[in-house]
C-alpha cells in the first residue's frame, strides 16, 4: 500500500484531499510548511508527495530540489493553479503536474498510473 505526503498550506485543501486518499485506500499525512515537509520526508517513507508550489515560508520549487538529494522512491505530483509553471516543474524533477482546481476523477487517474 502506497502511502502519501500532502504539502500544502491550505488546510481545507489537504483536509479534502486526505479525506479523498483514504476512501482510496492511501494512508496519508499533510504538513502546511516547508519545514514541516523536509522534517517529514525525512522521517518517514512516502512513495507519494503532492506538493502545492506556493506556500507561506518557501516555494514548492526548493522542495523539489530538496528531495532530489535523496533516492528517487517517491511519485511527485505537484499541485498549483498556474498552469503556465507544468514545463518547469517536470522540468525540476515533478513526475505530475495537477492542476487546481482539481477533481478527485484527476486525482484517481494519475494514482492508477503510478
Amino acid at each position: 500500500m502506497k502511502n502519501a505526503l500532502i504539502i500544502d498550506d491550505e488546510v481545507d485543501l489537504c483536509s479534502l484531499l486526505s479525506i479523498q486518499l483514504k476512501s482510496m485506500g492511501v494512508p496519508n499525512e499533510y504538513v502546511n510548511t516547508i519545514r514541516e515537509a523536509k522534517v517529514k520526508f525525512q522521517e518517514n517513507k512516502y512513495e507519494i508527495i503532492f506538493l502545492d508550489l506556493n506556500l507561506t515560508d518557501g516555494s514548492g520549487f526548493e522542495m523539489l530540489d530538496f528531495i532530489k538529494g535523496y533516492p528517487k522512491n517517491q511519485k511527485v505530483i505537484v499541485i498549483s493553479a498556474f498552469d503556465s509553471e507544468r514545463k518547469k516543474v517536470i522540468e525540476q524533477g515533478a513526475d505530475f503536474f495537477l492542476p487546481k482546481p482539481f477533481t478527485k476523477k484527476k486525482v484517481a487517474e494519475i494514482l492508477d498510473s503510478i
